[in-house]
């Protein structure tokens, strides 16, 4: 019986897409801890975190693109077989978003996609953050540069000359409300000074750019039924205290923040009044939890409505007490006030007190359901559908030492379309971290294998990117208010990953004329590419 189960969820932290599945160990300390009556801890080690953790699933996508003899694009054909390692874990959701996330944030009018995923002998591959979006991003964007080569355009120009437009429908029914990419183009081309640095820096050095597209949140529910997607209570007693109550999972990316907002914001109140508890399944609504970078469009939208729900008897209270029309009263500065006439007004403690007279504390809840029916009605339709889309676009500047092969990123002019920073400094951490992580994917980070066992299972043979090799890094917010969000607002978690590693790739083509399509760019493909340049052949490095 579920009603016998009281879940008490810790301050944790991080999460990335590797706690997103029920892992059999957390199943197996449950009920050790039923047969012995004592609570059970499981510790891993560091070789044990590396074969239970699911990461991002190695990639081999082959990709074609065409473009007609106007420069828009014309068709895109992709292949992808994907390791997804012993278990199945997100694979199937993984394989189809491998395909489906490369429909934005170009027009593209013709799109083929086959996409197997296999199991082997390895550790199993889960939802990474960017998940099934990363690899074929940095597969699509390289090719748009090449594209752009091939028939002499600019290639911020090419991207600009097609792109989807806000308030549109892509060829297999992705719902298009908002959409900054423009802007966010326009802008790193501005501050990066793109025009005069383009094909025009010294041997060695380059510059390069790359779009992002991806979901925030998911239309469909992961459980089969019609219950809401996210619920917020709220309730103010007599001291004025808010309570919000909510599963929303924080795990350090400020959801916590982003609910007291919502609800402060409404009310015309300060965040000091507000208190979060989203800890206890037995004081706080169901959520489904922290995955698609739903959080702050779901779980946001309904923490709005519960505070407007509230700031509505408190307008009436108002109302009552000075006999002025509902219709003109707005909550600000801890007041409400009448628009109108704004020598009218009650505190909000006084409007408080009336509207809890003869009815005690004040509640209210508010729930995001679904966005409105999209998607088509072929295999795989409803993959990727969300109410709303990120976008993005990066430009990186790097160096590259032709004799040693090293890459260095030294700048990154990032722009992301969040529809609306609803806290400017969590977005931009945001950011500066997908930038990071994204990094250490493009430069440094693999897991080799010799017959099933991995050869770098700890963090000193296992390569991170270190505070040294991280990069300047200017970030761009772009507002582009999206109609659905909580007060215009969508994600920023997952999407600002994509763009970065096509964006280093291109730039190293700029900088030494090679083309590296296997990651990491490590110093040795580097040089192996330089050495096939020189000997005149192809100066590409084939793989994955």
């Amino acid at each position: 019986d579920m009603h016998r189960i009281r879940v008490i969820r810790p301050m944790v932290g991080g999460a990335f897409g590797g706690k997103s599945d029920p892992f059999p160990h957390e199943m197996i300390s449950a009920l050790l801890s039923r047969a012995c009556g004592r609570p059970v801890k499981i510790l891993f080690d560091r070789e044990e975190v590396f074969l239970t953790n699911h990461g991002r699933h190695p990639t081999r996508t082959q990709m074609a693109m065409g473009i007609d003899a106007n420069g828009k694009l014309s068709a895109l054909d992709l292949k992808a077989e994907i390791d997804g390692g012993a278990w199945g874990s997100f694979g199937v959701v993984t394989t189809y978003y491998n395909g489906v996330l490369c429909m934005g944030p170009y027009r593209i009018p013709t799109f083929r996609y086959s996409g197997t995923r296999y199991y082997t002998n390895k550790a199993p591959c889960g939802a990474m953050r960017g998940h099934g979006a990363v690899n074929s991003r940095f597969a699509m964007e390289t090719l748009m540069d090449q594209l752009a080569e091939k028939a002499g355009l600019d290639p911020i120009d090419f991207r600009l000359d097609n792109l989807l437009p806000a308030n549109t429908t892509t060829l297999n029914g992705f719902r298009i409300t908002s959409n900054g990419t423009q802007e966010c183009l326009e802008r790193t081309r501005q501050r990066s000074h793109w025009d005069e640095r383009h094909g025009k820096l010294a041997f060695g050095e380059g510059i390069g750019v790359a779009c992002g597209f991806y979901i925030s949140g998911s239309a469909h529910r992961i459980h089969r039924n019609r219950f809401p997607q996210s619920t917020v209570h709220v309730k103010i007693d007599m001291d004025g205290g808010i309570t919000i109550h909510s599963l929303a999972a924080e795990i350090g990316q400020g959801s916590d923040t982003m609910l007291a907002q919502c609800v402060a914001e409404p009310l015309g109140v300060s965040l000091d009044r507000v208190h979060v508890y989203a800890r206890n399944t037995d004081t706080a609504p169901f959520d489904l939890g922290s995955y698609s970078s739903r959080v702050t469009f779901m779980a946001g939208n309904a923490a709005r409505k519960a505070g407007e729900a509230i700031a509505a008897k408190l307008i009436k209270a108002a109302h009552r007490i000075t006999d002025k029309p509902v219709e003109g009263f707005v909550l600000r500065d801890e007041k409400v006030l009448y628009a109108p006439d704004p020598s009218v007004s009650v505190t909000f403690q006084e409007a408080l007190h009336e509207a809890m007279a003869e009815n005690g504390a004040l509640m209210a809840k508010g729930i995001y359901q679904e966005p409105p029916p999209m998607g088509g009605n072929f295999k795989g339709a409803a993959a990727g559908l969300a109410p709303s889309y990120s976008f993005q676009a990066y430009v990186a500047r790097v160096t590259v030492d032709p004799d040693t092969g090293f890459i260095r990123v030294v700048k990154v002019w990032a722009a992301h379309d969040c529809g609306k920073a609803l806290n400017p400094m969590i977005v931009e951490g945001q950011v500066e971290g997908s930038i990071h992580m994204g990094l250490g994917q493009a430069l440094v980070e693999e897991f080799p294998y010799i017959r099933g066992s991995i050869l770098n299972p700890n963090l000193l043979d296992y390569r991170t990117l270190s505070p040294q090799q991280m990069p300047e890094v200017e970030v761009i917010l772009v507002e582009s208010e999206d109609p659905e969000g909580p007060y215009g607002a969508k994600e920023c978690g997952e999407g600002p990953l994509l763009p970065i590693l096509p964006a280093v790739a291109n730039a190293v083509h700029d900088a030494v004329g090679i083309r590296l399509t296997s990651l990491p760019m490590t110093p040795d493909k580097v040089v192996g590419a330089l050495e096939r340049k020189a000997a005149g052949k192809t100066p590409v490095l084939a793989g994955a």
